[in-house]
C-alpha cells in the first residue's frame, strides 16, 4: 500500500512542483531513483547471498526501512506544491513555493504571474464543480480520453517487456554459461540504472512523443533480433528441454537485451509517469493518477505471473508478442499523445479543451501567447462523433 501510494503520489508533487521547462527532467528523477534502489537492492542480496542465517534478510530489508526514514526526514525540505497552496486559500505560501522551486525572489514578476495563472485554472474548477468516480468518465473536458490515453500508456509500458527482462533475464545468461542469477541482476540493473541519466537530456530536448515513438521503434528492433536468434539458434526444434549450448547466439541476445534496457530506460520508463502526472486537471488529478498508475501495477502482476507458463509453452517466441505490442505502442503514441513539452500544467488542460490533433500538438500555442497571425481552428479536431475525436 506504501508502495502504491508513492508512486502516484511523488510523480503527482514532482509535476506540481517543478518548473515548466524543467518537469521532464525533474519527472524522469522517480524512475532514476526507482532504478538506483533496484540496483542497491540487486548489490545488496549479491552481498549477502553467501550467508545462511537471517543475516541474509535483516540486512536487505534494514536498509529499506533506513531508506524510508531518510525519505520522510527529506520530505520536510520539499516544498509543498503551489497548486494545492492556491486551492485551500494559501496564496502567500503558494507564491513562496514557487519562488523556492524557481530559485528567485517572491516579488519576482514571472511568480505573479504564475501564481495567477494557477488561480484562474483553480477557480475554472471550482466553477465546474467537485469531482467524483462517475466524472472520471465523462466526455467533459476530454476527461475520460485522457483517462484511457493514460492507462493505455502504463499498460504498454509494462507491455514493452521490461518485467520479463528484470524477473527472467537468468534463463539468456545461462546460454554463455553466466549461472549466477545475482550476477544476472547486477549486469541488467547498472544499465538499468545508467540509461536512465540520458532520460534528462532527452525528454525535454525532443519531447514525450519523440522519445516514446523512438524507444518503441528501437525495442522493436531489439526483439526482432533477440527472438528471431532465439527461436532459430537456442530453440530451433521448438522442444522445451532441449539443451541451450549456443554460446555464441547467447551472447547477441545479452548484447540486444542491453539494447532493449537502454532503450527502455531512457524513453518508456521515466516518460509513462511525467506523462500521466501532466495530463489530468487539478480536481480529478488523484483519482486519474490512481486508476492509470493501477493499471501499471496490474499488468506488472500479469506479466511476471503468467511469464514462466507462456515461455514454457513458446519460449523465445514471445519475444514477437512483446514485439507486436510496440508496434501498436508506436501508432498510439502518433495518434493519442500529445505533445506537452514546455507547457504549464493548465496549459496543457487547456490544449486539451481545445481538442488539438496530437499529431499537430507540438506546434500548439497557448491562447495567451498567439499572435495575430496564429490560425487556431488549424490545429482543432473537426465537428465528428467523440470515437474519432479521441483517434
Amino acid at each position: 500500500m506504501g508502495v502504491g501510494s508513492i508512486s502516484m503520489f511523488s510523480p503527482m508533487l514532482l509535476s506540481e512542483v517543478a518548473p515548466k521547462h524543467l518537469r521532464g527532467t525533474l519527472g524522469s528523477m522517480y524512475q532514476l531513483m526507482c532504478t538506483f534502489g533496484i540496483f542497491l537492492g540487486d548489490c545488496t542480496n549479491y552481498g549477502t547471498k553467501a550467508y545462511s542465517n537471517s543475516v541474509q534478510w535483516r540486512v536487505p530489508l534494514g536498509l529499506s526501512f533506513a531508506w524510508a526514514l531518510l525519505m520522510i526526514r527529506a520530505m520536510f525540505f520539499v516544498p509543498e506544491s503551489p497548486r494545492y497552496l492556491m486551492e485551500v486559500g494559501k496564496t502567500e505560501e503558494a507564491k513562496r513555493s514557487i519562488a523556492t522551486s524557481n530559485k528567485v525572489s517572491i516579488d519576482d514578476p514571472a511568480v505573479t504571474a504564475e501564481a495567477e495563472l494557477i488561480a484562474a485554472g483553480i477557480e475554472a474548477e471550482r466553477a465546474a464543480g467537485s469531482a467524483s468516480w462517475a466524472d472520471m468518465f465523462s466526455s467533459n473536458g476530454k476527461v475520460v480520453q485522457r483517462l484511457i490515453m493514460c492507462c493505455m500508456l502504463q499498460c504498454l509500458q509494462q507491455l514493452t517487456g521490461c518485467n520479463y527482462f528484470f524477473y527472467y533475464g537468468t534463463i539468456i545468461f545461462q546460454a554463455v554459461g553466466l549461472n549466477d542469477s545475482y550476477q544476472t541482476a547486477i549486469v541488467f540493473g547498472i544499465v538499468n540504472f545508467a540509461s536512465t541519466f540520458v532520460a534528462f537530456y532527452v525528454v525535454d530536448r525532443f519531447g514525450r512523443r519523440a522519445c516514446l515513438m523512438w524507444g518503441a521503434a528501437a525495442m522493436v528492433c531489439c526483439y526482432v533480433v533477440y527472438a528471431s536468434v532465439g527461436v532459430t539458434r537456442l530453440w530451433p526444434d521448438g522442444t522445451k528441454h532441449k539443451d541451450v549450448s549456443s554460446k555464441g547466439a547467447g551472447n547477441c541476445m545479452i548484447v540486444f537485451s542491453c539494447f532493449f534496457i537502454f532503450s527502455f530506460a531512457c524513453t518508456w520508463a521515466p516518460i509513462c509517469w511525467i506523462v500521466v502526472s501532466e495530463t489530468f486537471p487539478l480536481k480529478i488529478k488523484p483519482k486519474g493518477m490512481a486508476l492509470a498508475n493501477g493499471c501499471n501495477w496490474l499488468w506488472n502482476f500479469l506479466i511476471s505471473f503468467f511469464t514462466p507458463f507462456i515461455t514454457g509453452a513458446i519460449n523465445f517466441y514471445y519475444g514477437y508478442v512483446f514485439m507486436g505490442c510496440m508496434v501498436f505502442a508506436y501508432f498510439y503514441v502518433f495518434f493519442c499523445v500529445p505533445e506537452t513539452k514546455g507547457l504549464t500544467l493548465e496549459e496543457v488542460n487547456e490544449m486539451w479543451e481545445d481538442g488539438v490533433l496530437p499529431w499537430k500538438s507540438t506546434s500548439w500555442v497557448p491562447a495567451a501567447k498567439r499572435g495575430a497571425d496564429y490560425d487556431a481552428d488549424a490545429a482543432k479536431v473537426d465537428d465528428k462523433p467523440m470515437y474519432k475525436k479521441f483517434f
